[in-house]
């Protein structure tokens, strides 16, 4: 017996993307407009062939919404993939207490991957923050003291002088000169998107109390910028420190001040 429920419905049912497409020709959504039984009577001996067109355009369409996901998609599991090196469900990737670079990093992936309204990559996730730290380029330890020790450091800036003494040579004044062009390569790097999203992200994080921002104790954010580097730069306490280098920026100042641990653990706006 012929199915005379999908005899009257609407050929915009059979081809849901067809239809939603702003690009359909007007011939199509004319057609598409029909019930089956119009259709054929429009077409009489041409339907099977008018068919097997709605179709081919319905496929394609199908084939680039799938590729539009996929893209989506495989960055999303390219992190979920490394959370699972460290942690068996994300549950547990959330819920880490970064205590070491691994569970760092786990904390810091799994902030990048956002479920409302849909689920998707941050800009700021790991791979693509780290990407742009690279392009810092210290160039040898004196600078990446400097960047770690006294421009994007949570604790009390080493001196222009110690870190001379420490890197013997040079004056106090070179080491200046050296901070300044980092802080410049710091600044340029923190207007990609990667940086300017983990910014503002981490700027979310942090609160306002008596005119400064301030990072919870609890934070794990605030957790991690406390841990000790490992490894190479750039790593993910490096990612944390600069990226809350760049949160700390007033309206007013022409460089961002950083954040301050304290007493109880927070990390205050200097």
């Amino acid at each position: 017996m012929p199915n005379n429920k999908r005899h009257n419905e609407p050929l915009r049912l059979r081809f849901p993307f067809l239809w939603g497409s702003t690009a359909t020709p007007d011939d199509f959504r004319e057609d598409l407009r029909r019930t089956d039984a119009e259709f054929g009577f429009k077409w009489r001996r041409h339907k099977t062939a008018r068919l097997a067109e709605l179709q081919r355009h319905e496929d394609q369409l199908a084939l680039v919404i799938a590729k539009e996901r996929l893209s989506i998609a495989e960055p999303l599991l390219q992190q979920l993939e490394s959370l699972g090196a460290v942690s068996d469900n994300l549950l547990d990737a959330v819920t880490t207490t970064p205590i070491d670079r691994r569970s760092a990093e786990a904390v810091f992936r799994s902030s990048s991957i956002s479920l409302r309204p849909g689920v998707v990559l941050a800009d700021h996730h790991l791979d693509a923050v780290l990407t742009d730290l690279t392009d810092l380029e210290p160039e040898g330890d004196l600078g990446l003291a400097i960047v770690r020790d006294s421009i994007c450091t949570v604790r009390k800036p080493t001196t222009y002088q110690k870190l001379a003494d420490e890197h013997g040579g040079i004056t106090r004044q070179a080491v200046d000169g050296r901070r300044k062009t980092l802080v410049r390569r710091l600044l340029g790097i923190g207007e990609r998107r990667a940086l300017a999203s983990l910014g503002e992200f981490l700027r979310n994080q942090a609160a306002e109390r008596s005119g400064s921002l301030v990072m919870a104790a609890a934070n794990p954010f605030t957790r991690i910028a406390l841990l000790p580097h490992e490894g190479d730069f750039p790593d993910v306490v490096d990612a944390v420190k600069v990226g809350l280098w760049l949160a700390s920026a007033g309206p007013n100042a022409d460089r961002p001040p950083g954040f301050q641990a304290q007493p109880d653990g927070s990390l205050r706006r200097r």
